[in-house]
């Protein structure tokens, strides 16, 4: 079901049969469903598991923040009619928004492509990181964001203007191949586009002004693969030769009996920038290693709709309000799809329905539906809605401790951590921190089972326990020492702060004393003021690299 990739893990056993590492599990829930659910009043269904995925990573790197084998947390749904199907990927997005929120992590919804796994309703959870390998475009003004698969920009006509005053808009052009390998797609946009500060002119002399005076800047511009896959769904966006691929297959179509050269095809996609004259004055000489390849010319016009096939940039106007859109780096946390009927209808996977069933409307108001869902025709048994939703566990725990850590160690939010609170004590005193845990452990005033708490009982010097408790990140530490042996008091640390010390940035913790009788109040608070923090923290990253640096 899922089209066959580069990334599959394949390998033979002793006998030479081919096997693979499963990348995913869509099909085997599928059937294994289909197999047991039989009528619609045995839905809805939900199937939760946690399980490895492998893929044939060709850069692994980071370590799991992209690697080969990965843990994943996956959610299958399985619904009677559309209607409920979409309702329930409404609830699960705002279950993943409501997680995510409890993690005090920055993230991202995504508009997002749907792949490989299909289906036509989407979105991505993405992490804000330097080392990202997805690049998220959103907007400083409203909450549209989508990963550059799916990203738009708002555009006019105006942006392809002959800024060094050619006598044609020079052009670029990128190919690809399809599938069967019979045809070649040639995309061609503008070299160069215009960005104007203001709101476009309506006139060409008035933007040429702008760019002499500094209000508008040109750009160089890159390819828009994906928005051609979604004119084209049979391009194979994996082939690094396409002409060399098209070559040698058209050869090869020309020794088969039967076949003739008029087999290979070549589409010629122009961006809606280009001026009508241009795309009429294209020559089909200008590829002579295509050969007698069919040359087909798609534009704006023979489509009906514009064709944008230039990437969106940092500064590109935002295509659902007038601000602007920016681009970062991102890590992929989650991503939850509706299916619909993609797997369930080639598997057979269906119910006998009800009069409930049968009358229930297609789509609620409320639900974005990018494109229309289909019902099933009404003929006793319908094909079941399904959608399927999942969490990269080992990835976000790498993702949050490549963004949180600096030159002393890991930085944990309080709800991921190992544990929550760690006791150190100085020599002397390991009697007082067995009372100090104690009190912690029963203390009711921050959950049900008391403070997530560790005794660090290790036979070790006192500093090399506190190194020991930065490096591996915990948020707060209860101190027992010189304060506690005068006064009675523990010290608790939180919450690695940057100071400047002989003007260089350094790195201290938050810190204060408490008696016993208040300890579990003041821990309690200390907490929620680390949750606080992490969302603070994101916006001083810069000078923490410096730290670690």
């Amino acid at each position: 079901m899922v089209r066959s990739t580069g990334m599959l893990f394949r390998f033979k056993d002793r006998r030479g049969i081919g096997l693979l590492l499963s990348p995913t599990h869509e099909e085997e829930i599928t059937s294994l469903v289909g197999s047991i659910v039989k009528s619609y009043k045995e839905l809805p269904l939900r199937l939760y598991q946690i399980s490895r995925k492998y893929r044939d990573e060709p850069r692994p790197r980071h370590g799991l923040l992209r690697s080969r084998e990965f843990l994943m947390k996956d959610l299958y749904t399985f619904d009677s009619t559309s209607e409920q199907a979409l309702k329930t990927y409404q609830t699960v997005r705002e279950a993943y928004s409501a997680f995510f929120d409890e993690l005090k992590i920055d993230y991202i919804v995504a508009e997002a492509d749907s792949g490989a796994i299909g289906g036509n309703l989407n979105h991505e959870y993405h992490f804000p990181s330097k080392n990202g390998e997805d690049s998220i475009v959103h907007c400083d003004s409203c909450k549209y964001a989508a990963n550059e698969e799916r990203a738009t920009s708002q555009f006019s006509k105006l942006e392809c203007i002959p800024v060094h005053q050619h006598e044609t808009v020079p052009t670029k052009s990128w190919f690809g191949i399809s599938y069967d390998r019979k045809t070649m797609y040639e995309a061609l946009i503008p070299s160069t586009v215009v960005t104007a500060k203001i709101e476009m002119r309506s006139e060409v002399g008035l933007l040429l002004d702008d760019l002499q005076n500094g209000n508008a800047w040109s750009r160089d511009t890159q390819f828009n693969t994906y928005a051609l896959k979604r004119i084209f769904n049979d391009l194979d966006l994996g082939v690094e030769k396409p002409l060399e691929v098209f070559q040698n297959s058209s050869e090869a179509v020309k020794t088969e009996p039967g076949e003739s050269e008029e087999s290979s095809h070549l589409i010629r996609a122009f961006d809606f920038r280009l001026p009508e004259s241009d795309v009429k004055s294209f020559h089909e000489n200008r590829r002579p290693q295509l050969g007698q390849a069919d040359t087909t010319n798609v534009s704006s016009a023979t489509l009906g709709k514009p064709i944008d096939l230039v990437k969106p940039e940092q500064g590109d106007k935002c295509p659902q309000c007038e601000g602007r859109l920016r681009v970062c780096n991102a890590v992929e946390l989650g991503h939850t799809f509706h299916l619909g009927t993609r797997y369930s209808e080639p598997l057979d996977v269906s119910i006998a329905i009800g009069p409930s069933s049968q009358n229930a409307s297609a789509t609620p108001q409320q639900l974005p539906t990018p494109n229309p869902i289909k019902e099933p025709e009404q003929s006793g048994r319908v094909a079941v809605q399904m959608g399927c939703h999942g969490v990269g566990v080992s990835r976000m725990m790498a993702a949050i401790a490549d963004a949180y850590a600096d030159s002393t160690g890991l930085s944990w939010p309080p709800i991921i951590a190992p544990f929550q609170v760690i006791v150190i004590a100085a020599p002397g005193l390991e009697n007082d921190a067995t009372r100090v845990y104690d009190v912690l452990s029963k203390f009711n005033g921050h959950s049900s089972n008391g403070i997530d708490i560790v005794l660090d009982d290790r036979p070790k010097p006192m500093v090399w326990k506190l190194k020991d408790a930065d490096l591996i990140g915990y948020p707060v530490m209860v101190v027992l020492g010189k304060a506690w042996r005068t006064e009675g008091r523990c010290e608790i640390q939180w919450g690695r702060m940057l100071e400047q010390r002989r003007g260089e940035p350094s790195l201290s913790r938050n810190s204060t004393l408490t008696s016993l009788d208040t300890l579990g109040e003041v821990v309690k608070d200390t907490l929620q003021e680390c949750s606080t923090y992490f969302n603070r923290k994101s916006s001083n990253q810069e000078m923490r690299k410096r730290v670690a640096q």
